[in-house]
């Protein structure tokens, strides 16, 4: 049995975050964000150049998370089950 100081407590913003996290990569129909970028590549002529430019910095912001995610990834996989 927990005592109430071992009860981890998680706010309202990051239970949001983490649904909107999962919401992201549990996408695989036409709506996710790959599908929305290949269509916007396709028809290069939706998006201005301000907004290539800003969603470029905000691939170049995930390219630089992308070592910790598959360093967790890996850390993950070495872990005995619990």
């Amino acid at each position: 049995m927990k005592k109430s100081s071992d009860i981890e407590i998680i706010s309202q913003a990051e239970l949001d975050n983490l649904l909107r996290i999962n919401e992201f990569i549990e996408q695989v129909d036409e709506n996710s964000l790959v599908s929305e970028l290949k269509l916007a590549i396709l028809d290069s002529g939706k998006l201005e150049l301000t907004q290539w430019q800003s969603l470029r910095d905000h691939i170049r912001e995930i390219e630089e998370l992308i070592p910790h995610i598959d360093l967790i990834i890996k850390l993950k996989k070495e872990r005995p089950p619990s």
